[in-house]
């Protein structure tokens, strides 16, 4: 016990969150591919990519995807950035990262509506009630982003709070892991939490606390999932957004 605390002691803190922060990273792309590669990536290789209702995705959708998986990569280069001690570099991509997410949040509101007006929404769901969801997670990723993006002097509240607008990224991707949607698409933000978590697990046994941004952001990503449900069903939420989008 005191040669493995010792080891511990020896590695920095500093040190342990660039490995934790460049894993989550990796381990959140890793979940993209495999969620969209069955449907869309293997289909963009054999020319028969669809989306998760069948249909062929039209130039939108190529370029939601293309936007996305960009801010993953990004994610990535950026942790890696901060664990090369980069940190101009890192800064400056940052500008970067500012316009993607911010077309990210464009089109992934265009994809939404236009999967509405096409009715392009799992067996069941009802087209402009289901707008519910996708709204839900760019309007969640914007608020994260957004608070990221002020707080970026204070690296303790920026790295989770890109985590937490990571996280927003990730039920798309998991409800189409093997088994999820059969299990029930909330079941996939369930396991997007898994994210958020882990970043509070990692707080607790390397600093013996959890970081405050964790406990409010776990319980507005908890918000947001109750919000979507409630509208799911809700015939106000429905007209509203058809008037508005369709």
């Amino acid at each position: 016990m005191v040669t493995v605390a010792s080891a511990r002691a020896l590695v920095s803190p500093a040190a342990r969150d660039r490995k934790f922060y460049t894993g989550i990273a990796i381990v959140m792309l890793f979940t993209a591919l495999v969620g969209f590669s069955r449907t869309y990536f293997l289909g963009l290789i054999s020319g028969h990519a669809t989306t998760i209702t069948g249909r062929v995705p039209n130039a939108t959708v190529h370029l939601h995807a293309l936007l996305f998986m960009s801010w993953l990569v990004l994610f990535i280069v950026q942790t890696s950035l901060i664990a090369t001690h980069r940190v101009k570099v890192h800064r400056k991509l940052g500008y970067f990262g500012v316009a993607l997410a911010a077309a990210m949040i464009v089109v992934g509101g265009r994809t939404a509506v236009e999967a509405a007006r096409l009715g392009a929404v799992p067996p069941g769901a009802k087209p402009w009630n289901f707008i519910a969801i996708p709204f839900g997670d760019i309007t969640s990723f914007a608020i994260f982003f957004l608070c990221a993006v002020l707080w970026r002097n204070d690296k303790d509240k920026h790295k989770r709070l890109m985590i937490l607008a990571s996280t927003c990224l990730m039920a798309a991707a998991l409800v189409r892991w093997p088994g999820v949607l059969a299990l029930g698409a909330l079941v996939s933000y369930g396991l997007m939490l898994v994210f958020p978590i882990a970043g509070a697990v990692y707080d607790r046994w390397s600093r013996g606390r959890v970081h405050p941004v964790y406990w409010w952001g776990l319980a507005l990503l908890v918000l947001g999932v109750a919000a979507r449900v409630a509208l799911l069903g809700s015939p106000t939420w429905a007209h509203a957004t058809q008037s508005l989008f369709g």
